[in-house]
């Protein structure tokens, strides 16, 4: 599956340097996508240091991939874990939504971790989160019935299981 072209916007793998840029996405996706979450999506969810750990800990064979803008601000990113056949992360600024980012980084990561050998990726995502339940179910994911349920600082979330085969 060829990856959706978007004009402007070019994918290419996180660098070292990108992890604050990432962590500013991330968290202003957030702010918008999670307000279920109450107080906790209000502010930054992670420290400068679990960004750059984060971003080293997707070097190869995990992959990190960022879509950057015309002038080469970070609009979004996704990471994969292809050992594992797991699509990890997705987000998008939020100043970027409805443009198709998000199906674009979708797209790629299915497609990485496709050329890896998965025959099957699958994600967690909160039960809450309609928005990103709409995107996967539009590229192919359905829940499998696992539910993950996890403490994260003192807010209980639960997230489904979703499974796509490539």
């Amino acid at each position: 599956m060829a990856d959706p072209e978007i004009p402007g916007i070019r994918l290419r793998r996180a660098e070292p340097s990108d992890a604050q840029a990432i962590g500013v996405v991330f968290d202003a996706a957030v702010r918008v996508g999670w307000t279920y979450l109450g107080e906790l999506a209000s502010r930054p969810m992670f420290t400068a240091a679990e960004w750059d750990k984060d971003v080293a800990d997707h070097a190869p064979p995990n992959l990190m991939l960022v879509a950057t803008d015309e002038g080469g601000l970070i609009v979004g990113f996704t990471a994969v874990h292809p050992q594992d056949c797991e699509m990890y992360l997705l987000f998008v600024d939020p100043a970027a939504a409805g443009r198709g980012v998000g199906r674009m980084l979708l797209a790629a990561a299915d497609d990485a971790l496709r050329a890896a050998g998965c025959k099957e990726a699958f994600l967690y995502t909160h039960e809450q989160n309609s928005r990103a339940l709409h995107v996967y179910a539009s590229a192919g994911y359905r829940p499998d019935g696992t539910v993950r349920e996890s403490d994260f600082r003192g807010t209980t979330l639960r997230e489904l299981r979703l499974v796509k085969h490539l």
